[in-house]
């Protein structure tokens, strides 16, 4: 597949960038080619030519005193359902600090959308999963960057990319030969839907999520860990109690109204088909916007989602995370 790269040099402070404001640090946009996913099958075989395809962006944001001579760790990283948002940054910074390239996806702005919240079907989280295949497979071979050392991380909808990302037949189908992710960190993602072939990279998996979290319940994850290091993986989850989702964020804890809560959802992954089905309900079609809604709505609910702050462990994620940076690179 031709790649179209389209670079942008300028000078960034922290990663406001993804804020639109003036720069102080090396950065450059890349545009690259992808596709609009309907259908978790569609990502698999021919059923991918069927998808639309688009041109998407994202920035790659250089650590300080960078040297071109030297090859960089780098960590893909995608935002959640409401976009790049202060406490994402706020990571961002602190892994280039770490004097890793950090390459911030933009699937929303690629695609003039401004969230999902509510809505799900305007960008569905395959189309999140097939941009970073997408993106592992742009960088995989950049002069600049220790491909023994590339990491996935994701926020929620960036989350659940991200542990897509580590299922073995989803990587057989779409990474280019040799190409894989060396680890996968995961701020409260959507462990939902999952597949009924527990075939993961046993490399490093990190999830920090709340106890509380009724957007993506922590449950299926606790879960997925356990099956993960049976078989011999590398998985861990740090729980933090009376906590929802975005604890760490800006904002204090609250209702949000028009979010669906995954809570009572028991949708799988057919592991020879591909496509999400309901063991209760063989009629759910996630391929068709309308059947797909009505899919959500057989499960998920509104008006019971909390997320916000938890004053006590905001910062605990941070933390964590400034301890296993360094084994990482």
């Amino acid at each position: 597949m031709k790649i179209l790269l389209l670079t942008i040099l300028f000078f960034l402070a922290g990663c406001s960038d993804l804020k639109n404001e003036k720069p102080a640090h090396l950065t450059e946009k890349i545009f690259y080619p992808s596709k609009n996913i309907l259908g978790f099958e569609n990502i698999f075989n021919s059923n991918l030519s069927t998808q639309s395809d688009v041109e998407i962006f994202g920035v790659m944001h250089f650590p300080d005193n960078y040297d071109s001579a030297k090859k960089y760790p780098l960590v893909i990283a995608s935002h959640g359902s409401y976009n790049w948002r202060s406490h994402h940054l706020k990571y961002l910074e602190q892994i280039r600090k770490a004097n890793f390239i950090v390459f911030a996806m933009h699937p929303f702005d690629s695609r003039n959308v401004k969230s999902t919240v509510g809505n799900q079907i305007n960008l569905t989280s395959e189309t999140v999963i097939y941009d970073m295949a997408m993106t592992l497979n742009l960088l995989w071979d950049d002069p600049r960057i220790d491909n023994q050392k590339i990491y996935a991380a994701g926020w929620s909808l960036g989350g659940t990319a991200t542990l897509f990302n580590s299922w073995l037949p989803l990587q057989n189908a779409l990474n280019k030969s040799g190409a894989s992710f060396s680890g996968y960190l995961m701020w409260y993602p959507g462990c939902l839907a999952l597949p009924d072939l527990n075939s993961w990279d046993k490399d490093l998996m990190q999830i920090y999520i709340g106890e509380e979290d009724n957007w993506t319940p922590p449950q299926p994850c606790k879960d997925l860990v356990k099956q993960i290091n049976a078989e011999g993986g590398n998985a861990f989850i740090e729980l933090y109690p009376n906590s929802f989702h975005s604890f760490d964020g800006p904002k204090p804890l609250r209702l949000i109204p028009d979010a669906y809560s995954w809570a009572n959802c028991k949708l799988k992954l057919n592991a020879e088909t591909k496509k999400v089905y309901d063991p209760n309900n063989k009629f759910l079609d996630f391929s068709d916007p309308k059947l797909r809604r009505q899919a959500y709505e057989s499960c998920a609910t509104k008006g019971e989602v909390m997320a916000g702050a938890n004053p006590e462990y905001k910062n605990a994620a941070y933390e964590h995370l400034s301890t296993l940076l360094p084994q990482l690179d």
